[in-house]
């Protein structure tokens, strides 16, 4: 892992600690984030609150106060909608697991379930300059088309981090894909204060290194 890798995750981490803040959840909370995260690798949604009620814990109370650490996020009738990499929502990034047809919050998060889970993925996006599309398969960390996928390039925008609402409404909203290194470089030549852009080999080690943690507590 080089060192510019290392300080996004570190930066990352400081932004949205998902991982401090599962280490100091109680075991039963920590129960139903984890079964939330794995119900949306089986089966590519969320979870209704009823599916999580056979644990014998409070989980009105305990998802509610996930959703306040920004663990997840909720919809308006306060069922679960995401669960970082995951959403319920209809965005761009879409991924392909066992068969399993999931949604992605940013592109980071896309290139994270095959890590979390050991598996294969296949990654469907857009560039977000040109709208051509993106096409990335992998396992575990390994891209499976490097010809196809080689050149994609991973950028997010730092400055779109906000210390209200949730990461999912800010910073995920401006980690995208960029098909090749001169879209790329051109998008942070826009804000080189800001903006920062990473190869995909970099871009799978950056997101492994944020989510592989998260599944396990301590």
């Amino acid at each position: 892992m080089n060192k510019q890798v290392l300080t996004a995750i570190n930066r990352l981490q400081a932004i949205l600690p998902i991982k401090s803040r599962l280490d100091g959840l109680d075991t039963e909370s920590a129960r139903v984030y984890q079964n939330v995260v794995e119900y949306f690798y089986h089966h590519g949604a969320a979870p209704m609150l009823s599916d999580l009620n056979d644990m014998k814990s409070d989980v009105r109370t305990i998802i509610d106060s996930l959703a306040d650490l920004d663990m997840l996020t909720l919809n308006e009738q306060g069922e679960v909608k995401g669960c970082y990499p995951f959403t319920s929502e209809n965005r761009i990034h879409q991924i392909l697991i066992n068969g399993i047809e999931a949604h992605a919050m940013c592109a980071l998060d896309a290139l994270a379930p095959s890590a979390m889970f050991g598996c294969n993925s296949v990654v469907t996006s857009k560039c977000e300059v040109t709208g051509e599309p993106v096409f990335i398969e992998l396992e575990s960390q390994r891209i499976l088309n490097p010809d196809v996928a080689g050149g994609v390039y991973f950028g997010l925008n730092w400055l779109a981090a906000s210390s209200c609402g949730s990461c999912a409404d800010n910073l995920c909203t401006e980690m995208l894909f960029l098909k090749d290194q001169k879209t790329a470089q051109d998008w942070s030549d826009q804000d080189n204060e800001n903006r920062e852009v990473f190869s995909l080999t970099d871009a799978v080690a950056f997101s492994a290194g944020f989510f592989v943690p998260l599944m396990k507590q301590g």
